[in-house]
């Protein structure tokens, strides 16, 4: 497996390679953007980057950190499975790297271990991956942007009022398979099971 390794501290890029089998992967040490952007020109053979947030930028490509890196990379290798690692820990600040980045793994430095890389690249955790910081800070940004849609709100409104989700086409200007994607998403925003789930918790957390 060829794997690259983008990080500006070189201790951090030795101990990735002395523990991810030396033996079986090939690694790339890249150290900054612009080392980065050298490197990917020549086009290598890439199966998994492991990508550190915080990079000393390129301006000239308008490479800013770890996160341009990655959307770059996935551009041009769409089929290289992709680690951002931060430091970060501000809600906002996570939501943005995944959205803008959309990694497939996305881990704080403070839950980092070795275990956890292995287990990725290894194929024994389902992607895409979070760890618990970042999964605590995008789920309560995903809860706060699902109440914000205002078709959202609507539909939970008819929902708490009993109505089934096969009658809210009365109400709501979607057809009914566009209603059940909203209210599954809502149900994979909030964690729950099922709508009557979501309902109660909304109410308990004086939501509804």
């Amino acid at each position: 497996m060829n794997i690259l390794l983008l990080d500006d501290h070189r201790m951090t890029l030795d101990g990735y390679s002395l523990y991810l089998n030396p033996e079986e992967n090939n690694f790339y040490k890249v150290l900054n953007c612009k080392d980065f952007y050298e490197w990917l020109i020549c086009n290598p053979e890439v199966d998994f980057a492991i990508i550190d947030q915080e990079l000393p930028p390129y301006p000239e490509k308008e490479l800013a950190n770890g996160c341009d890196c990655a959307v770059l990379l996935n551009s041009l290798k769409p089929n290289c499975k992709v680690i951002i690692i931060t430091s970060h820990e501000e809600a906002v600040i996570l939501y943005n790297i995944n959205k803008k980045g959309k990694p497939d793994a996305l881990i704080s430095k403070s839950d980092f271990d070795e275990e956890m890389i292995k287990n990725i690249i290894n194929d024994k955790v389902s992607l895409p991956f979070f760890s618990a910081r970042v999964k605590k800070a995008i789920t309560e940004i995903n809860k706060k942007e699902t109440l914000w849609d205002p078709l959202n709100r609507e539909i939970l409104m008819y929902l708490s009022q009993g109505f089934k989700i096969s009658q809210l086409e009365l109400f709501i200007p979607l057809t009914k398979s566009g209603i059940q994607k909203k209210v599954s998403k809502m149900i994979q925003d909030f964690n729950v099971k099922d709508y009557q789930e979501l309902i109660q918790l909304l109410k308990k957390e004086d939501w509804l």
